[in-house]
Formats: C-alpha cells, structure tokens, sequence
C-alpha cells in the first residue's frame, strides 16, 4: 500500500531551496502526519526499533547546487512517497495527510494533493526493482561500500534486516506466504555506491537497480517495507520494473 503526498511552496514561490540533508525535515513531518496515534509513540522513544513503514522523497527537477550552503534548488512539486503492508498504518498516514491539507509542514511547504496509489501483488518468485534515491545496507563491520562488498555479503546485509524486521514487526504483520532469504541477481543488477547527506554527516549508500530472487512473500515484504536499515528516515524504498 502506497501513498503519494505532492507538496508545494506555500508562498507560491517557482523554486524551493532544500538542504542536502533534507529527509530529517520528512521524518519531522511524517510526526505531523502522525501525531495522536498508536505508531506515533515511536518517535518518543528511545529505541523506537524498526519502523513499519519506508518513505522517500523526490523532486520535479534540479536546477541548481550550492555546495557553500550545502543546498540545491528544486523546482516544485516535491513528492513524498509512503509505504507499508499494514492496512491500520497506512490508514493512519492517510488520516493524518487528509488533516494537514492545505497546511505549511516543512521547508516552507504546504500538501497540494495526495493519492493512495494502485496496490501492487508480488507473485513470482524473481523481480527488478529500482531503488528510489538511496539505500542503506549494514554490515558487520558497519553500513557496506559497494565498492569493496562481494554480492554474498550484499545479500547477508539484505536478509539479515529482512528478518529482524520481520521479527519486530510479527506481532502486527502477517505475511502473505513463508518468507526466506533472497538472493541477488547479479546479471540483472546495476547498482553503484552512494554517498548521502543526513543529520549532519555523511553516510555510504547504494543506488541503482537490483534483482532480487526469492518467494514471493520476501518479496513482497521488501516492497511494502523497504530495503536495508535507516527506511524510516528516507532510505530503501523500492519501484518494481
């Protein structure tokens, strides 16, 4: 289940102005959206676990960087995007963004419009997904460099957040079928290290497309819930291709 938010600058003005670590603004606003509900408590916690839902953001069009400023210039309609596999969370956001319509959020924006988007079934067993912006794979050694990670540790960083969110999560998700790790695709991937902007510092990432093999209910929890660790702060949203 997926919702589309399509913000623009309350002032009317033609370009926005967004800091490079601009998904914490989005994690300040998804509290907005969910203030007054049960998921809401875990923002007030602190170690809130995994989040059950992923979100990111994108923009109509780069114009510009300004690297002093550490910002960039976009032109509107910005797009925060919402995903989750649980009926009463995604119930929750669409409340909440209802509530906030036509109201400045963040970064001098106000909700346009929203969407709930048409639902998305993963049935077979092998499918190439883009990721959206970035994502973040964790290691034992710390968030992993494509550059120096074989595909079996890459796949060891996917399955093992799979499950301990999986876990985390079971007392309010049931999947659809019997959920095992899955594999990478290598042929079928192009994916590159990134490197982000967020809360300050800088952290390594992947981007690109990646083929995952796997049932169709690991699938599917990769899709409602992301990729990787951070899918709560903007991070592992996936498109299916």
């Amino acid at each position: 289940m997926r919702l589309r938010v399509n913000l623009l600058p309350a002032n009317g003005e033609e370009r926005i102005a967004i800091p490079y670590d601009f998904r914490r603004y989005f994690i300040s606003l998804l509290k907005q959206v969910l203030d007054g509900t049960e998921v809401a408590e875990r923002f007030s916690v602190e170690q809130p676990g995994f989040s059950p839902y992923v979100f990111s953001v994108s923009f109509k069009r780069l114009v510009d960087w300004d690297k002093e400023k550490q910002r960039f210039t976009v032109l509107p309609p910005v797009l925060m995007e919402i995903s989750t596999g649980i009926p009463s969370v995604m119930t929750a956001i669409a409340n909440g963004v209802l509530r906030l319509y036509g109201k400045p959020v963040v970064l001098g924006l106000k909700v346009d419009a929203f969407s709930v988007l048409p639902l998305t079934l993963l049935t077979n067993e092998m499918a190439v997904f883009k990721i959206k912006g970035h994502a973040v794979l964790r290691g034992k050694d710390g968030y992993l460099d494509l550059s120096e990670s074989t595909t079996a540790e890459i796949e060891e960083a996917i399955n093992a957040h799979l499950f301990k969110r999986l876990e985390f999560l079971s007392s309010i998700y049931v999947p659809s079928g019997a959920v095992s790790p899955v594999s990478v695709v290598s042929e079928l991937s192009s994916y590159r290290k990134g490197v982000c902007a967020h809360y300050g510092g800088m952290i390594t990432t992947v981007q690109g497309r990646m083929a995952l093999q796997g049932s169709p209910a690991s699938l599917q929890f990769l899709y409602d819930f992301g990729i990787g660790v951070r899918t709560g702060q903007g991070f592992g949203m996936l498109e299916r291709l």
